[in-house]
């Protein structure tokens, strides 16, 4: 692994590019890789971006415009929502945070806990406790999704909202996570699909959670506070500490809405479209979207995978913990001994025949994603708008994956 280069921001000349050829890769293969991504439907339709970082040098960089969709034209300066690789972003803060706040809290602090004065959200003891085994749930259950929150988003639900009895307030994002009110036809919050850590379920909600933890300790929204301790450091555009997304195309404007108040990670509160919002104020303020929504170049993302391959060192400091990058990329092991292919925000790509064991990646809507290969220097970027079925995801960008390596000196 190159240990002396980081790239300077993209003002500043930004990554450098290599000859594949004399850095031992072949290039056939490699141009074959980039061939299939290019000219998959997926790609051609709603556009994508491939960046391919091998040793701190680019070899291989595509941009694609779809005939659909996407960013018109798609080009190294355009900016993509990485929607779920948004949760690889907050793990790198909550490896800042847990560190920050050691003295407070850590992976085995209870997030609800038996009391208000032991819960790290006391917002949520404002009404009984709707299921007493969210009072288990820890923050490494929230972060390795295995809390026991359901998964569906109802963003656009049109069907009614109901409270649960006793409770009367606004019809706001935490409050619904909560399990306090909920969509007729939708599944709630109001219990949980199973203990803590005793299953998994992928699902936004206990992140959203732990990220409403971090406000009540640090005191800060979650985008600032990354963006200050490491997206700035590593050269990241200072436009996303204050950015609120409103250029961002979606394919209904009604998914998302924006608080006045600019950073990632803020969602709307007031008459937010979101999650059917009564047009109240939410008591507890602007809820965030640390699920989904962060937004940048596929430059950019690249430097995120290369501070995870750094294992969170960049140049001379050491911006997340070395320690918390080794455990969140590495599956997470339930106190019954079981494990699925996910570690803290991060995905454990062990399973996959033909690609390195050690890969592991931040995984995103539309095949928003960053493939860390810590065993041939390699970080591969993707970013899309379309999201084909599950089993066409797989093999799509599993085959993109294992053609890149193959092209990689063992």
């Amino acid at each position: 692994m190159n240990e002396d280069y980081f790239p300077p921001s993209e003002k500043d000349g930004g990554w450098r590019v290599g000859d594949p050829e004399n850095l031992g890769v072949d290039t056939g293969k490699l141009y074959e890789a980039i061939s299939y991504h290019d000219n998959k439907v997926f790609t051609k339709s709603h556009g994508g971006a491939l960046l391919i970082i091998y040793k701190g040098h680019i070899i291989g960089e595509s941009y694609v415009t779809g005939t659909e969709g996407g960013p018109q034209p798609w080009t190294a300066q355009s900016c993509n929502d990485v929607k779920s690789s948004t949760k690889s972003v907050f793990g790198t803060a909550m490896g800042v945070f847990l560190d920050e706040y050691k003295d407070r809290v850590n992976l085995d602090s209870y997030l609800v806990g038996k009391s208000r004065e032991d819960s790290l959200i006391p917002q949520i003891w404002d009404q009984p406790v709707t299921d007493e085994r969210k009072k288990n749930i820890k923050v490494k259950h929230a972060i390795s999704m295995t809390s026991g929150h359901e998964t569906p988003e109802p963003w656009l639900a049109p069907s009614p909202r109901h409270h649960y009895p006793g409770y009367t307030g606004a019809l706001q994002m935490y409050e619904y996570c909560f399990g306090w009110w909920s969509f007729e036809g939708v599944p709630a919050h109001h219990t949980l699909l199973f203990e803590p850590e005793y299953g998994f379920n992928y699902s936004n909600y206990g992140l959203e959670q732990m990220a409403l933890a971090m406000r009540n300790i640090s005191g800060e929204q979650v985008g600032p506070y990354v963006y200050d301790r490491v997206l700035g450091e590593i050269g990241m555009p200072i436009e996303l500490r204050d950015n609120q997304y409103r250029v961002m195309v979606y394919n209904d404007p009604r998914e998302l809405n924006f608080s006045d108040e600019s950073g990632w990670g803020v969602g709307g509160s007031k008459e937010c479209n979101a999650y059917g919002a009564d047009k109240s104020e939410s008591p507890y303020g602007y809820n965030t979207i640390v699920g989904s929504t962060f937004r940048c170049t596929a430059r950019d993302f690249a430097r995120l995978g290369y501070l995870w391959l750094h294992k969170g060192r960049w140049g001379s400091k050491q911006l997340v913990p070395e320690e918390w990058m080794k455990q969140a990329t590495r599956r997470f092991v339930q106190a019954n001994g079981e494990s699925h292919n996910y570690g803290f925000t991060f995905w454990i790509q062990d399973e996959w025949e033909n690609v390195p064991k050690d890969t592991y990646a931040s995984r995103g809507h539309n095949m928003n994603d960053s493939y860390i290969i810590p065993s041939r220097d390699l970080v591969v970027v993707r970013m899309g708008n379309d999201n084909p079925p599950r089993g066409d995801r797989s093999r799509f960008i599993e085959t993109v994956i294992e053609k890149i390596a193959a092209a990689i000196p063992k």
